[in-house]
């Protein structure tokens, strides 16, 4: 009996010797060819990060070098400089070119600066950060005067970079940019030298490439300049110093250890295992740096290969399943995502990883991050589109809108006369109405006038449909006589009262009514109301326009109130309200509420 025991338990272990030793080496094989595969698609994912990360951020600094091809092409522009250069009306000069420098401004989301240095060292500039027109929030900062900036650029020939420093502090916050700059040719002269233009960029437009929009614990990038200084990174202090030295390195291996020895240093991932790796941008002289956190992409693996050792000593066969199992459903979730990767490298763009519930945590969350930062490319792309339409489209107005002003006075003025030779004199009253209307439009439609002024224009807009309607409408206007003398922006509510006439009263049988009235509210702010008895529109429409909603469509009636708010809101910013309420087939109101204009305000326009 004991015989068959020990005979037994002899069998019992030579059947898990025979079993276990191939299990445990089908392991221990399995543990490091997942460990290589991982170790490969980490390295290919690390490049397409790289690669990703240059593309996003020459896109993005393009986008801003478009911004300075517009200003330096800009005819008016060069036509100021050249006025300051020959100290030609100087204060009115500068005045005019930071208010064509304003224009540009909110071209791009981070601009923060807009700087003019001409050839004496004249220092012309529209600054957010600092609010001022005398005291720039960046040059102090560099410790040279605009003309030695004026001096070391002027003869660049080509787009130039100046890396991250930190400027003046606002509220409190602290404020990091970079800047692209151009010389300034005016090509009507020979190709003369008269300037150069700068454009202060915040960083925080690097630091969002840089982390794709959030903070990943797989991977993270920063920018280092050809001196080896750091462009963008997360520690803001560390902005503007040198990554392992002062001196350029352009040994490759050395320049990658070094880049190495910062990650590790800075302990980007804590004291884990990292993977280092860069792309250099020409253009920019700039080094993209990618750090990987290899632990977090293997630490699942290696908790998973514990439980599966300590699983084998209880059952085989359950074991054997589940390294099946976490084998086929880990190599297979990876080369799902290097699949995508490798289609999406070939142009389809908008094919995506599909993340399921068999997917290891770590590889969920390469698929998560990938599929955000794909989305977030083509949005970027479409914006673009979007932006370079939007400018065609800008152009085309521009230039169907162009007309002699000059040929149209004369040519009414001739009309007129006939009119008047004719004993017509209702349509002389109407032709010089139109006239007196035109004049004002066209004339510095963009300047600020008294109340008083967009009194008299209404009157004669009024009197023109009056005459149009054949005394159809009825109409009024309510402005207490102490408002007066205020100032507002020129043909601020016209679109709103042009809006009545054409689509408010449209096919409507009772008799038309316009009311106009203004009023001084509290904190010395001035609303405006607009309202007619017209067909109103729709109430799901108004919602979406009190939100600042607009849906795509060929209706005219929206565009145009669209194109009046936007204009509004360049003005006053977030300083004006708007507000709309209508009903179907019983009224319109529009109640538009503005800060008073001050005598400085209407100097900085």
């Amino acid at each position: 009996m004991d015989r068959r025991k020990s005979l037994g338990v002899r069998l019992v272990m030579s059947f898990m010797a025979t079993s276990m030793i191939p299990i445990i080496l089908i392991t221990i094989f399995s543990y490091y060819n997942i460990s290589n595969i991982v170790n490969k698609n980490n390295e290919e994912l690390m490049k397409y990060n790289l690669m990703r990360t240059k593309t996003t951020l020459e896109i993005s600094v393009e986008s801003y070098e478009d911004v300075l091809v517009q200003i330096y092409s800009d005819d008016d522009v060069v036509s100021l400089i050249n006025k300051i250069n020959r100290k030609e009306n100087l204060i009115v000069s500068k005045n005019q070119l930071r208010r064509a420098l304003r224009g540009y401004f909110y071209a791009k989301q981070f601009i923060r600066d807009i700087s003019v240095i001409t050839e004496d060292g004249t220092l012309v500039f529209y600054d957010s950060i600092t609010g001022a027109v005398t005291r720039s929030s960046w040059i102090p900062e560099l410790g040279v005067s605009p003309k030695e900036l004026y001096d070391t650029y002027i003869n660049e020939n080509k787009t130039f970079v100046m890396s991250t420093e930190e400027v003046e502090r606002t509220l409190n916050k602290r404020n990091f940019l970079f800047h692209l700059g151009h010389r300034i040719v005016d090509f009507n002269r020979k190709n003369v030298n008269i300037g150069i233009v700068i454009l202060s960029i915040d960083e925080e437009m690097l630091h969002n490439i840089c982390s794709g929009g959030n903070q990943s614990s797989i991977a993270y990038s920063f920018i280092v300049d050809q001196e080896g200084k750091l462009v963008s990174y997360k520690e803001k202090d560390l902005l503007g110093s040198a990554v392992g030295g002062d001196k350029e390195d352009t040994d490759n291996k050395d320049k990658k250890q070094r880049y190495q020895d910062f990650a590790q240093e800075q302990k980007i991932f804590g004291n884990n295992d990292i993977s280092i790796d860069y792309v250099h941008d020409e253009k920019l002289k700039w080094d993209i740096v990618n750090v990987s956190n290899r632990n977090e992409v293997l630490g699942k693996i290696n908790q998973q290969q514990k439980i599966t050792l300590i699983t084998l000593t209880v059952s085989v066969a359950v074991l054997m399943v589940m390294i099946a199992f976490l084998t086929r459903d880990l190599t297979g979730s990876i080369k799902s995502v290097v699949k995508i990767m490798q289609s999406t490298g070939k142009g389809r763009l908008q094919e995506r990883v599909k993340i399921d519930r068999k997917m290891p945590n770590e590889v969920k969350v390469i698929a998560y991050q990938y599929n955000t930062t794909m989305d977030q490319l083509v949005e970027s792309v479409e914006k673009e589109k979007r932006l370079v339409r939007q400018k065609k489209d800008a152009e085309i107005m521009a230039l169907e809108a162009q007309l002699n002003p000059h040929f149209l006075y004369n040519t009414l003025d001739t009309i007129n006369w006939i009119a008047i030779g004719r004993k017509e004199f209702e349509i002389s009253r109407a032709i010089t109405a139109l006239a007196v209307i035109l004049r004002y439009g066209i004339d510095n439609s963009n300047g600020i006038v008294t109340i008083r002024e967009e009194y008299e224009w209404l009157k004669q807009y009024l009197f023109l449909q009056q005459t149009r309607l054949k005394d159809g409408f009825e109409s009024s206007i309510e402005i207490p006589p102490e408002l007066m003398e205020m100032k507002v922006h020129k043909l601020l509510i016209q679109p709103f009262v042009e809006n009545s006439f054409i689509h408010g009263f449209e096919n409507i049988k009772r008799i038309p009514v316009l009311k106009i009235s203004m009023e001084l509210q509290q904190q010395n702010r001035l609303r405006i109301l607009i309202e007619d008895n017209g067909k109103g529109m729709p109430e799901e429409i108004i919602g979406q326009m009190n939100q600042g909603i607009f849906q795509e469509s060929g209706d005219k009636n929206q565009i145009g109130l669209k194109n009046a708010m936007y204009r509004i809101s360049l003005y006053y910013e977030d300083q004006a309200e708007i507000q709309v309420e209508s009903r179907e087939d019983a009224y319109t109101r529009i109640y538009v509420t503005l800060p008073v204009i001050t005598e400085g305000d209407e100097e900085a326009v």
